[in-house]
């Protein structure tokens, strides 16, 4: 049964045919579908994927992250915000195999590292010295150094401050016994005060139970205690850092970006999809694996029974804000261009903002080699028509054009 808060108010629930729901103050109608099927396809697999780890990210961050881009609302808005920005990260990342995510397996809950956007916004990034000082796996503890100088004022300019009031918060991530991660943010308020301990103001959320600051001969260090255990040999680059600054300007939070730069994450992608189960695939809607040319030697096809051509047409399809160009011999070539089966197909990537790039020949993925913020690939032309797909990481569903 349907309710409603009136007459014409809001409507909550189901009918026979239809369900109700309130989302932001608007109401939602959907048609109201029973028992639907479940064929549990490798692509419905690898979205459930996606959305559980994104979804334990936020789950874990939340204390930050319901509220920490700048232009949403705190709640709702902001997690769409999280699942978007990162989601598009993820999807970027999956084929990459270069650590920058981890992924949850098959019903394992928990935040797995990865390089998470958990704030955006117009401010500049701060704390361009922040780093782990040192842990105690055993005690549960961080020390983390913040900012370098000597003065009150080294420490302000470098965390963002330029007003009381304004804020800096640094966040981290750290293993946990269990195998998945844990989330603590430790915020410093700035005030007028008259000596260090005077001029910050300090609060924590998330896992941590205990914070204090101190000035030492490098400059300005954090220490947190966290309640949960640690994971056994936990070292110091096993833990990520991020910091976020915060401003009130005419009655709006404006916020910076900040992201953790994670690496060699695991759970990689193939060994969380592995745990899924995967129902009966699909031939003709896409699903099932991607047969290669049998010839161990792809450059020197062999030759065919019957008459036939070893010239293929390559198609490109390119997606993506960032900018990407394929050549053969050293020429550029465009999509439905004949290229000569053996022929080596260079792919040079200039990923959007912050995003890694991808790409595949006829569905497997060719390795892209960062080298100054662009990447780097190459591929061999078969015997047969070949689909060359490059993604070079777009944030917006944008088309790259180049």
């Amino acid at each position: 049964m349907a309710k409603s808060d009136g007459y014409f108010g809001l409507r909550r629930g189901s009918t026979k045919s239809h369900t109700f729901q309130v989302s932001d103050g608007k109401q939602i109608t959907k048609d109201r579908v029973g028992a639907p099927k479940n064929p549990r396809t490798l692509r419905q697999m690898n979205q459930r994927l996606l959305v559980a780890t994104v979804s334990s990210a936020y789950r874990a961050m939340k204390a930050i992250a319901d509220h920490s881009f700048e232009g949403k609302s705190a709640g709702m808005p902001s997690m769409r915000e999280f699942m978007s920005l990162n989601m598009a990260q993820i999807q970027a990342a999956k084929n990459s195999n270069a650590g920058f995510f981890g992924f949850n397996k098959w019903g394992v809950k928990g935040l797995m590292p990865g390089s998470y956007i958990i704030s955006n916004g117009s401010l500049y990034p701060i704390c361009p010295d922040l780093a782990v000082k040192n842990i105690s796996a055993a005690g549960k503890q961080i020390v983390i150094d913040v900012a370098a100088g000597n003065t009150v004022t080294d420490f302000a300019e470098e965390m963002g401050m330029q007003n009381f009031g304004d804020i800096a918060t640094i966040c981290f991530i750290f293993p946990l016994a269990d195998g998945s991660y844990g989330f603590g943010a430790a915020r410093f308020t700035y005030k007028q005060g008259d000596d260090l301990a005077g001029s910050f103001e300090l609060a924590a959320a998330g896992d941590v139970v205990g914070a204090s600051f101190a000035k030492t001969a490098q400059g300005l260090t954090l220490t947190v205690q966290t309640y949960q255990d640690w994971k056994n040999g936990t070292a110091e680059e096993d833990i990520y850092l991020a910091a976020i600054c915060s401003r009130y300007v005419n009655g709006t939070w404006k916020r910076s970006k900040a992201q953790f730069d994670v690496s060699g994450a695991t759970p990689t992608y193939a060994e969380a999809i592995a745990t899924y189960p995967v129902g009966e695939s699909r031939f003709l809607n896409g699903d099932g694996s991607v047969a290669t040319a049998p010839s161990e030697n792809p450059s020197s096809p062999s030759t065919p029974d019957s008459p036939g051509t070893t010239n293929g047409v390559l198609t490109i399809s390119k997606t993506g804000t960032g900018t990407s160009t394929v050549r053969v011999d050293g020429s550029p070539v465009n999509s439905g261009a004949t290229v000569e089966a053996g022929k080596s197909i260079a792919i040079h990537v200039e990923p959007a903002e912050g995003q890694v790039p991808t790409a595949t020949l006829n569905g497997q993925s060719v390795t892209l080699t960062e080298s100054d913020g662009a990447y780097e690939g190459t591929a061999t032309m078969p015997a047969a028509n070949a689909t060359l797909v490059i993604n070079s990481g777009s944030t917006g569903g944008g088309v790259d054009q180049n």
